[in-house]
């Protein structure tokens, strides 16, 4: 038994209802400890375990007595004809072998001596009788399933079934571990079988609308680099109401918005798309400039900051109404500024959030992004922006200049967190307005002015994909746009280039897209 939790709880009681207790050697010393007599599984197998302890129940007297069908006349013949013992429920709790897995100093061969064989199969076989066995993996059904004998005297069929679906998704999700840490950062991305372990962390309120159920679940992760990125299933909740399914989008789309830069950022998300964006020397300056980007749309919003909450910023921010706050931590002052607002959440990841750490994550082979599709998973690896200058060429007769490169790269940044058709308008490291999930291009860049209005003068422009037609370019042409960031590729994209051309339009294509659906 690697965790005891409730252990002697459930002995001392198994007892009381004359349950005659085996263990293997660790656990017997254990129950004995807290005066609990139990007998060894030498007993029943005549066998000492063997291999460091490596074999210690795969024994026919034991898998023999878990197997047998109660009732059926050969079954019960053979046990007699075996001096072989009926046992009628079986604990186990697995080695630790993703708590093993995660500490960065353990060995591969640590790594391989937690993974449990004896127990797995123990769990399985009386998984698979669950009409005669009852099999517990989890110190939490203790107590219910003890409730349910005091109260009615036996243990129901529908609460075995129960069970021995807990076990069997226990037992997958244990082996889906171990495949995922043997294939490594340099394994199979896509093997053509993939089981994804997860554990869930919240059975949620509703999913996106009231009508629908959801629950959060965090990826099982074995890799120790994984399990200390910032993310919201790493995240403490420091305090506020329940998260909603709607919040966890939001607060997931601001984290991974200002996890591309490195200067202090604040984002300020709406519906999975941030309405205001920018970066400073001072996080209280950069949470002004989102502000004011759209302060509209900032009302209810999600904010996400790659800096700890200091006082100056919270004060700022406590002024109105947000909906919660995801940052690398909470200055006390800060906590004790925004307590006052009792239903707002505050996520503190522990952790730093930057763009090294999305790059470990990629290198180390971390999580791949999955979406469900009708019968079926989409997966990808993430799309990234490193910390370092963006790859680009510049495709127009002028090229932009120092100022423009500073507001380009930034734009760049943050036109990867926006819904395609995205266009993102920037000026002096603040995003002045944003145009997104629009079905063609050009719409987006009249949303984006329209949005940005005399601020889209002398501000750049930043877009997700080609331009197809120069009309998108004309429209930001008239609006005072002065420098534009593409991927290209585009058959007309010599059409863009003129049009940016007659209109002193710096153009720079990067050769790099990212579409966000």
């Amino acid at each position: 038994m690697a965790n005891r939790e409730g252990l002697s709880m459930l002995a001392q009681e198994l007892q009381s209802h004359h349950v005659t207790l085996f263990s293997t050697h660790g656990t017997q010393q254990a129950l004995a400890a807290e005066g609990i007599k139990a007998l060894s599984t030498d007993e029943l197998t005549h066998f000492p375990q063997i291999l460091d302890g490596s074999v210690k129940t795969l024994h026919p007297a034991i898998f023999g007595g878990i197997l047998a069908h109660r009732g059926l006349t050969e079954h019960e013949k053979e046990l007699k004809s075996h001096h072989i013992v009926p046992i009628d429920i079986v604990v186990v709790n697995l080695y630790p072998f993703v708590e093993t897995a995660r500490d960065p100093s353990a060995s591969l061969d640590d790594a391989l001596e937690q993974i449990d064989i004896d127990g797995v199969a123990l769990v399985r076989a009386a998984a698979k009788n669950f009409q005669d066995v009852v099999v517990l993996v989890r110190p939490q059904d203790y107590a219910p399933v003890l409730q349910e004998w005091r109260e009615q005297g036996e243990i129901s069929l529908e609460t075995r079934r129960r069970l021995a679906a807990i076990a069997f998704q226990h037992t997958a999700s244990y082996d889906a571990a171990i495949a995922e840490y043997l294939r490594g950062p340099t394994g199979e991305r896509f093997p053509e079988e993939l089981t994804i372990p997860l554990g869930r962390l919240h059975v949620l309120r509703y999913g996106e609308n009231p009508h629908q159920h959801a629950a959060f679940y965090r990826w099982a992760d074995p890799s120790p680099a994984c399990s200390n990125l910032p993310s919201l299933a790493n995240c403490e909740i420091l305090q506020g109401k329940e998260l909603s399914y709607n919040n966890l989008l939001d607060l997931d789309a601001a984290l991974n918005i200002v996890q591309s830069f490195t200067a202090p950022a604040i984002a300020i998300v709406k519906h999975t798309n941030p309405c205001g964006l920018a970066c400073d020397d001072a996080l209280v300056e950069a949470y002004k400039k989102a502000h004011a980007g759209d302060p509209v749309s900032a009302f209810g919003g999600i904010i996400g900051s790659n800096r700890p909450i200091d006082k100056a910023t919270a004060s700022e921010i406590s002024q109105l109404f947000y909906e919660a706050i995801v940052a690398p931590d909470f200055a006390p002052e800060a906590r004790q500024t925004l307590g006052t607002r009792k239903n707002l959440r505050l996520l503190a990841t522990h952790h730093a959030i930057e763009p090294r750490a999305i790059n470990t994550q990629l290198l180390l082979g971390g999580h791949l992004e999955a979406r469900t599709v009708g019968g079926g998973l989409l997966l990808q690896t993430p799309d990234f922006v490193g910390d370092g200058e963006v790859d680009y060429r510049v495709v127009t007769d002028r090229d932009p200049t120092l100022e423009e490169i500073t507001d380009l790269m930034f734009a760049w940044k943050a036109v990867r967190g926006v819904k395609s058709n995205a266009i993102v308008l920037a000026h002096k490291l603040m995003v002045v307005g944003v145009g997104a999930g629009q079905m063609n291009r050009v719409t987006s860049v009249q949303l984006a002015v329209a949005k940005a209005g005399e601020r889209a003068r002398g501000a750049v422009l930043a877009s997700d994909a080609f331009f197809p037609f120069a009309d998108g370019v004309e429209c930001a042409a008239k609006a005072g746009i002065t420098a534009i960031i593409q991927p290209g590729g585009s058959l007309r994209d010599e059409e863009s280039i003129r049009m940016a051309n007659k209109h002193v339009i710096a153009m720079i294509f990067t050769g790099k897209r990212h579409f966000r659906h």
